[in-house]
């Protein structure tokens, strides 16, 4: 009895799972984000499914990059490994602490129709989203992991993953948002052909000297616009507090660095000496 209770479980964890997976592999191919499913809201976006497995994702992807610090010294450095494992899912997730208000006030502001439940899942579906993709690079990060001992090479590598990621979470999102405001935006109902009263139509407006504006952008894209700037900063400073995530061979190991200049010129430097051949 206790056998068979025991394999009553593991088989009811592997179902559990694979419903997990079911449910973001949905949002990667556009089922969660259909106008019927929106009107409603997001409460068909599940938030324990997505922080499951979204922090297991970036354990997997902070496993690729903590490799290199134990294939590239003479002396593995095992702790990176753990380090790097956490970082990477806490990196987005504390992102998602400092920006959620700010997305929150400026739907609200401009008429977005979201709550703080619809805003939080949302945004937690767009980092799953988003490590998911970047989990998808973590074989490339070991290929190369194994193939080079540049250190520049490889954090340049991460941080181009990272940002291809984000810009893919970050359009899922501003796909979602801006579906989510149409499928609440109310319709009016036609009039019909026969009822007493209807004005007759009225003529065709002359010709515009110029040419017509284009619409303007959806509600969401504005709140976006604005929010996309705030969370990029945010989330590369948060890198930069949260580094190394890639240990320098050249440097003992440290769980945190001090604060010293800033992510931007740190790339500088790292293409700079990325072109000079280190």
């Amino acid at each position: 009895m206790p056998y068979g209770r025991g394999r009553r479980g593991h088989r009811t964890e592997g179902l559990i799972v694979l419903r997990w997976l079911k449910e973001l592999d949905e949002p990667l191919r556009g089922n969660k984000m259909k106008a019927e499913l929106l009107k409603a809201g997001t409460r068909h976006l599940r938030l324990k499914p997505f922080v499951v497995l979204g922090v297991v994702l970036g354990v997997l992807y902070g496993l690729c990059m903590g490799l290199f610090a134990v294939l590239s010294r003479a002396t593995p450095c095992w702790p990176q490994l753990l380090a790097s494992a956490v970082k990477v899912p806490a990196l987005f997730f504390l992102t998602l602490v400092v920006t959620f208000p700010s997305l929150y006030v400026f739907s609200a502001l401009l008429g977005v129709r979201l709550g703080p439940g619809d805003t939080l899942r949302l945004l937690v579906a767009a980092i799953a989203v988003n490590l998911a993709v970047l989990a998808s690079f973590g074989p490339i990060t070991g290929f190369f992991t194994l193939s080079t001992t540049s250190y520049y090479f490889m954090k340049a590598l991460n941080v181009a993953f990272f940002t291809v990621a984000g810009f893919i979470g970050l359009a899922f999102l501003l796909k979602a948002l801006e579906r989510l405001e149409e499928a609440q935006r109310p319709r009016e109902e036609p009039r019909a052909s026969g009822e007493a009263g209807a004005a007759a139509p009225a003529p065709p407006p002359p010709p515009a000297p110029w040419p017509p504006r284009p619409p303007e952008a959806p509600r969401a894209r504005e709140v976006f616009r604005v929010w996309l700037i705030l969370y990029a900063l945010v989330g590369a400073q948060m890198g930069w507090i949260l580094r190394p995530f890639i240990l320098d061979p050249k440097l003992e190991f440290v769980w945190f660095r001090g604060r010293e200049a800033n992510i931007f010129t740190d790339l500088l430097r790292t293409l700079a000496k990325l072109l000079s051949g280190q």
